[in-house]
C-alpha cells in the first residue's frame, strides 16, 4: 500500500516531486522512490506489505518502456502471474505491482477486467507517449488529478498536485459545497478544490497528446425483476458462505500480520470470524468504547472476541476526542457533515500503535444486502407512493410513530427509486440550504438518476437502492474517509466485503434474501450460524456513529470552535449566513432540532478553509 504522485510536462523539477512524496509519508513511511524521465516524474511512498524487500517503486518493466506507480493489492496477482509466465513474461519481484506491468504489457487496458482487490495507480506507456490511471471498482482507494495547458498531475491525495503544479492556486469549488450540505458527501468527479477532480470508480483515464479520455471498465448487473436466479434460502446462504470466505481469504494475503476491526454488530464479527479460521491461530482485533452508551457496542463486542478467542483491544471515545476534529480534517482534505471520521482514526490509531499494518474491516456489507435503515424504510413505505399525495401528506404528519427521513419520503417522494433514495439519505432540504449557504446554488445540479444506468430501469427496488448506494454514498463517504483515516496512521484497511466477485454473485440472488420483514441482511445472518453467538447474530444495526448531537446541545464548546463559528470568522471565508449559523445552534441547543450534521459541516468547512485550502501550496 503506496501513497503515489506524477506528473506530466516539460521540465519536470526533481525538487517539486520529493516536496510532493515527503506530503504522503504517512500513507508510506517504509520506503521512497522516484523515477524522472524526458517530460514525466513519478514517486511512490511505500508502505511494505507483499515482497517486503523486492517491491521497490516505482517500478518498470525489462525495457524501461512502461513505468508504474501503485497503490493497492491485486489479491489474484499469483495466478495473473503464472498466466503472464506461461506467456512468455519473466518476473524480477514477487510483487503484486510486476504483476500489473506485465498484464498492460501482454492486455493493454482489457488487464483491468482481470484483477481482484483494491487499486489506483499510474502507468507510463512511453512507446506510446500515454499515461494511463485506473481506479478500482468500488473506489476503495482514492486518485486525484488535474489537467492544465500541456500539464498533466496526479496523486493519492490533493496536496501533492499543487507541490508538483506550482502554478495552480487552490480555489473553493462551490457548486461541491453544494452538493456537500445537500448529500452530506462530495460528490466524484468533484472535490472541495476547483481545479482538482477525482477519478471515478471503475474508470480509467488515458491522457494523451494533451487530451484526456476517461471510460468506465466494469459495471455491476442486476437481473430484471422477476428474472433473479431460482435458488433456495438454504442454497443462497450456502452459495454466499463460499463465496464471503474466498473473498476473506484472498483478501487476507500478505507478508506480514492482518488483524480486524470489531463492533457489537455481525459485519466485522463475521470477518473476525473467518480469519480466525482461515489463520488457524487467535487474531488481533480493535473495537472502539463510547462513553454515550447509546453508541457503545463495546460489551458485545467483547463477547464476540471471547467466543473466537481473538485477542482484543478497547479503544475509548469520550467527548474529549473531538479535539481531534481538526487534524482529522487536516487528512481528509475536505469537510465533512458527519464526525465518524474521528472514532476510525482513532480505532486506526491504535492497530498502528500495536504494530498492525494491515486491517480487516466491514464496510460494504450493508450496501450489498440492504443494512441501513433507508433499505428497510423504503421496502415499508413504497407500496404508499401509490397513495394521491394529499392523503400521503396526512400520514406524514399523523403522531404514528416513524423517522424524520419518512415523513419527508412520504410528503415529497414518488415511483421513482432515484428520487426517494436521494430523500432518505440528505443532509439539509433546498431552502435550508439556501437560508444557510452564502453562495448561489449551481445553475445545474448533478441529479443522482446520472448514477442510474438505464440498464436498471425495470429492476426490483431494492436492486436500485443497492446500485445508487455502491456507485455514491459508498465511494464518496464510506469508503473516502475509511482510506483517509487509516492511511493517516500508516495502516492498510481491506474490506473483504467489496470484493466484486462477491457482488457479481450477490447481485443475482432475490432481493427477499437478502431484505425482508424477516430482517436485513438475512443471507449474512443465516452464513455465520454456528460461527458467532446468537445474539451477536441477531443484533440490529447500530452503526458507527459519534454522539455529536449531543455534544452539540453542550452549553459550551472548545476555544477553537467557538473561533471557527465566530460571526467574524464566517464573514472572512464568506460560505455561510452568520446569522442562520446562530440560529440553527440555538435551535439544537433547545432541543427544538436536530441540526447536527449541518453544524458539523460548517465547523468542518470552516476548519478545512484554514487549515487545508490557505496552505494547499504551501
Amino acid at each position: 500500500m503506496c501513497g503515489i504522485v506524477g506528473l506530466i510536462g516539460p521540465n519536470p523539477s526533481r525538487e517539486a516531486l520529493q516536496l510532493a512524496s515527503s506530503r504522503l509519508t504517512h500513507r508510506g513511511p517504509d520506503e521512497a522512490g522516484q523515477y524522472l524521465g524526458d517530460g514525466v516524474a513519478l514517486a511512490t511512498r511505500r508502505l511494505s506489505i507483499i515482497d517486503l524487500e523486492g517491491g521497490h517503486q516505482p517500478l518498470s518493466n525489462e525495457a524501461g518502456t512502461v513505468w508504474i506507480t501503485y497503490n493497492g493489492e491485486i489479491f489474484n496477482a499469483r495466478s495473473i502471474r503464472e498466466q503472464l509466465i506461461a506467456q512468455g513474461h519473466s518476473f524480477k519481484t514477487k510483487s503484486d505491482t510486476e504483476v500489473v506491468v506485465h498484464a498492460y504489457e501482454e492486455w493493454g487496458l482489457e488487464a483491468l477486467s482481470h484483477f481482484q482487490g483494491m487499486f489506483a495507480f499510474g502507468l507510463w506507456d512511453s512507446r506510446n507517449d500515454r499515461l494511463v490511471l485506473a481506479r478500482d471498482r468500488f473506489g476503495i482507494k482514492p486518485l486525484y488529478y488535474t489537467h492544465q495547458a500541456e500539464m498533466f498531475a496526479f496523486a493519492s491525495e490533493i496536496r501533492p498536485i499543487f507541490s508538483v503544479a506550482p502554478t495552480l492556486t487552490p480555489e473553493p469549488d462551490y457548486q461541491a459545497l453544494w452538493y456537500l450540505f445537500e448529500r452530506g458527501y462530495v460528490p466524484t468527479p468533484r472535490t472541495a478544490f476547483a481545479n482538482i477532480r477525482q477519478l471515478p470508480a471503475a474508470h480509467y483515464l488515458v491522457y494523451q497528446n494533451d487530451s484526456i479520455e476517461i471510460r468506465r471498465y466494469w459495471k455491476l448487473s442486476f437481473p430484471e425483476q422477476g428474472s433473479h436466479e431460482k435458488i433456495s434460502m438454504k442454497e443462497a446462504v450456502s452459495l454466499f458462505y463460499d463465496n464471503l470466505r474466498e473473498a476473506v481469504d484472498s483478501w487476507s494475503m500478505s507478508d506480514v500480520t492482518v488483524g480486524s476491526l470489531l463492533s457489537g454488530g455481525i459485519d466485522s464479527a463475521s470477518l473476525a470470524a473467518l480469519l480466525t479460521e482461515i489463520s488457524e491461530q487467535p487474531i488481533h482485533t480493535f473495537t472502539i468504547k463510547f462513553s454515550e452508551t447509546s453508541h457503545d457496542e463495546s460489551a458485545r463486542a467483547r463477547a464476540t472476541a471471547e467466543h473466537i478467542g481473538s485477542i482484543h483491544h478497547e479503544i475509548e471515545f469520550t467527548s474529549e476526542a473531538f479535539n481531534f476534529l481538526p487534524n482529522v480534517v487536516d487528512h481528509l482534505e475536505s469537510p465533512q457533515c458527519s464526525a465518524t471520521s474521528i472514532p476510525i482514526s482513532l480505532l486506526y490509531r491504535a492497530c498502528h500503535e500495536s504494530g498492525f499494518k494491515v486491517i480487516m474491516t466491514g464496510e460494504g456489507a450493508d450496501e450489498l444486502l440492504g443494512g441501513y435503515h433507508w433499505f428497510a424504510g423504503d421496502r415499508r413505505t413504497r407500496q404508499l407512493m401509490r397513495l394521491p399525495s394529499g392523503v400521503r401528506n396526512l400520514v406524514a404528519g399523523s403522531p404514528l410513530q416513524m423517522s424524520e427521513p419518512a415523513r419527508r419520503v412520504l410528503r415529497m417522494g414518488d415511483q421513482d427509486p432515484t428520487t426517494r433514495y436521494g430523500l432518505w439519505t440528505q443532509v439539509s432540504d433546498h431552502s435550508e440550504r439556501l437560508n444557510l449557504l452564502n453562495f448561489p446554488q449551481p445553475e445545474k445540479e448533478d441529479s443522482l438518476s446520472k448514477n442510474m444506468d438505464s440498464s436498471l430501469k425495470g429492476r426490483h427496488p431494492l436492486d436500485q437502492f443497492l446500485s445508487l448506494d455502491s456507485q455514491t454514498r459508498m465511494v464518496d463517504f464510506i469508503n473516502f474517509e475509511v482510506d483517509r483515516m487509516s492511511m493517516m496512521h500508516s495502516v492498510e484497511a481491506r474490506p473483504p466485503f467489496l470484493d466484486h466477485l462477491l457482488w457479481e454473485s450477490t447481485a443475482k440472488l432475490p432481493p427477499h434474501l437478502k431484505l425482508s420483514s424477516s430482517g436485513n441482511k438475512l443471507l449474512l445472518r443465516k452464513a455465520m450460524q454456528g460461527h458467532l453467538p446468537k445474539e451477536t447474530i441477531r443484533q440490529p444495526k447500530k452503526g458507527l456513529a459519534t454522539p455529536h448531537k449531543a455534544w452539540w446541545r453542550e452549553t459550551s464548546h472548545p476555544i477553537w470552535v467557538n473561533e471557527c463559528l465566530d460571526p467574524e470568522s464566517l464573514e472572512s471565508t464568506g460560505y455561510f449566513n452568520p446569522g442562520e449559523v446562530a440560529r440553527l445552534q440555538e435551535m439544537h441547543r433547545r432541543g427544538q432540532a436536530d441540526y447536527s450534521r449541518l453544524l458539523t459541516g460548517v465547523l468542518t468547512t470552516q476548519l478545512w478553509h484554514d487549515r487545508v485550502l490557505r496552505g494547499a501550496a504551501g
